[in-house]
Protein backbone atom coordinates (compact mmCIF):
# COMPACT_ATOMS: atom_id res chain seq x y z
CA UNK A 1 0.00 0.00 0.00
CA UNK A 2 1.02 3.06 -0.73
CA UNK A 3 0.83 6.88 0.80
CA UNK A 4 -1.87 7.72 -1.36
CA UNK A 5 -4.26 4.64 -1.29
CA UNK A 6 -3.95 5.08 2.84
CA UNK A 7 -4.72 8.72 2.38
CA UNK A 8 -7.96 7.80 0.35
CA UNK A 9 -8.88 4.88 3.43
CA UNK A 10 -8.16 7.91 5.85
CA UNK A 11 -10.52 10.13 4.28
CA UNK A 12 -13.38 7.57 3.87
CA UNK A 13 -13.26 6.53 7.31
CA UNK A 14 -13.34 10.52 8.43
CA UNK A 15 -15.89 11.06 6.25
CA UNK A 16 -17.81 7.77 6.95
CA UNK A 17 -17.12 9.18 10.59
CA UNK A 18 -18.27 12.46 10.67
CA UNK A 19 -21.75 10.92 8.10
CA UNK A 20 -22.33 9.52 11.45
CA UNK A 21 -21.14 11.90 14.31
CA UNK A 22 -22.47 15.44 12.88
CA UNK A 23 -26.36 13.87 12.92
CA UNK A 24 -25.56 12.21 16.68
CA UNK A 25 -23.95 15.72 17.90
CA UNK A 26 -26.99 17.85 16.66
CA UNK A 27 -29.68 15.61 18.43
CA UNK A 28 -27.64 15.16 21.40
CA UNK A 29 -27.57 19.43 21.58
CA UNK A 30 -30.55 19.50 20.88
CA UNK A 31 -31.95 17.20 23.62
CA UNK A 32 -29.51 19.25 26.16
CA UNK A 33 -30.22 22.97 24.92
CA UNK A 34 -33.61 22.18 25.00
CA UNK A 35 -34.71 23.03 28.58
CA UNK A 36 -32.62 25.95 28.74
CA UNK A 37 -33.96 27.58 25.60
CA UNK A 38 -37.60 26.19 26.89
CA UNK A 39 -35.99 28.51 30.40
CA UNK A 40 -35.51 31.61 28.64
CA UNK A 41 -38.40 31.55 26.59
CA UNK A 42 -40.77 31.81 29.74
CA UNK A 43 -38.44 33.89 31.70
CA UNK A 44 -38.94 36.63 28.43
CA UNK A 45 -42.67 36.09 28.56
CA UNK A 46 -42.84 36.19 31.64
CA UNK A 47 -41.25 39.74 31.19
CA UNK A 48 -43.59 40.63 28.87
CA UNK A 49 -46.45 39.90 31.48
CA UNK A 50 -45.29 41.95 34.00
CA UNK A 51 -45.16 44.95 31.94
CA UNK A 52 -48.63 44.45 30.35
CA UNK A 53 -49.97 44.10 34.09
CA UNK A 54 -48.28 47.45 34.73
CA UNK A 55 -49.93 48.67 31.93
CA UNK A 56 -53.03 47.19 32.82
CA UNK A 57 -53.29 48.29 36.44
CA UNK A 58 -52.23 52.02 35.27
CA UNK A 59 -55.18 52.12 32.91
CA UNK A 60 -57.55 50.24 35.27
CA UNK A 61 -56.26 53.08 38.15
CA UNK A 62 -57.22 55.78 35.47
CA UNK A 63 -60.62 54.26 34.38
CA UNK A 64 -61.80 53.79 38.32
CA UNK A 65 -60.94 57.40 38.92
CA UNK A 66 -62.89 58.44 35.98
CA UNK A 67 -65.73 56.07 37.14
CA UNK A 68 -65.60 57.96 40.61
CA UNK A 69 -65.83 61.69 38.63
CA UNK A 70 -68.76 60.20 37.07
CA UNK A 71 -70.41 58.99 40.02
CA UNK A 72 -69.46 62.35 41.72
CA UNK A 73 -71.20 64.35 38.82
CA UNK A 74 -74.35 62.24 38.43
CA UNK A 75 -74.97 62.81 42.56
CA UNK A 76 -74.54 66.64 42.30
CA UNK A 77 -77.24 66.60 38.95
CA UNK A 78 -79.25 64.13 41.91
CA UNK A 79 -79.01 66.48 44.45
CA UNK A 80 -79.98 69.67 41.68
CA UNK A 81 -82.81 67.20 40.63
CA UNK A 82 -84.02 66.90 44.14
CA UNK A 83 -83.90 70.08 45.11
CA UNK A 84 -85.84 71.62 42.04
CA UNK A 85 -88.74 69.12 42.42
CA UNK A 86 -89.35 69.65 46.03
CA UNK A 87 -89.02 74.05 45.14
CA UNK A 88 -91.46 73.63 42.42
CA UNK A 89 -94.01 71.17 44.72
CA UNK A 90 -93.59 74.42 47.55
CA UNK A 91 -95.47 77.36 47.67
CA UNK A 92 -93.56 80.56 47.15
CA UNK A 93 -92.92 81.60 51.11
CA UNK A 94 -92.30 77.89 51.76
CA UNK A 95 -89.64 77.76 48.55
CA UNK A 96 -87.80 80.77 50.55
CA UNK A 97 -86.81 78.79 53.56
CA UNK A 98 -85.22 75.81 51.35
CA UNK A 99 -81.47 75.48 51.57
CA UNK A 100 -79.96 75.17 48.38
CA UNK A 101 -78.61 71.83 47.13
CA UNK A 102 -76.04 70.66 44.45
CA UNK A 103 -73.21 72.77 45.86
CA UNK A 104 -71.44 70.32 47.47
Amino acid sequence: MNVSEELIGLTAVVFFGLAVLIPVAGVTARIALKPIVEAMARYREMKGTDENTLLLERRMALMEEHINSIGRSVQVLVEDADFRRRLESQSPSQAAALPRGGGS
